[in-house]
């Protein structure tokens, strides 16, 4: 039997023109983007939170490294921070400002000054990795004040 002697067939093959099959792949291109891209809105925030979580553990660890002169610590510590800080503006893409976040709107807006926020946090770790290599106690001490500082600078303005 062919499938054109097939009624079923025929009525199938007829129901499915390629102005229904157009519409049918718009429907589920929508749907795939929507769905898709409310995961993946989910997902960087979460993961924007993690990151910014680890670098709250890192600097307690920091603290307590330079106290116990434990300056590896340290150093791989803030190494972590930097590179972090190296990749926040890439963890704001636009349309993730919705949902559990408190990041403010601002951060879209006036998208350069986040940037250079997350660049001076970067600069401020980095700064206090070179400070740890010299074993410097009080140049330690007043990199993790200016580390702080930087992470506090960026929550004053872009977050809730």
């Amino acid at each position: 039997m062919t499938s054109q002697s097939n009624p079923k067939h025929l009525k199938f093959t007829a129901a499915l023109t390629p102005k229904s099959l157009s519409r049918i792949c718009a429907t589920l291109v929508v749907c795939l983007v929507a769905t898709g891209f409310g995961t993946a809105n989910a997902d960087i925030i979460a993961d924007r939170k993690a990151g910014f979580k680890r670098n709250a553990d890192s600097m307690k660890a920091i603290a307590a490294a330079i106290g116990s002169g434990d300056y590896q610590t340290v150093i791989s510590r803030a190494e972590g921070i930097a590179s972090w800080a190296s990749k926040i503006p890439s963890y704001f893409p636009e349309g993730s400002d919705s949902g559990d976040t408190k990041a403010r709107a601002e951060i879209w807006f006036e998208f350069d000054a986040f940037k250079a926020k997350a660049k001076a946090n970067e600069t401020a770790a980095q700064t206090l990795v070179t400070a740890a290599k010299s074993g410097d106690q009080g140049a330690m001490m007043a990199g993790l004040k200016n580390l702080g500082a930087s992470c506090k600078s960026c929550h004053s303005n872009f977050k809730d």
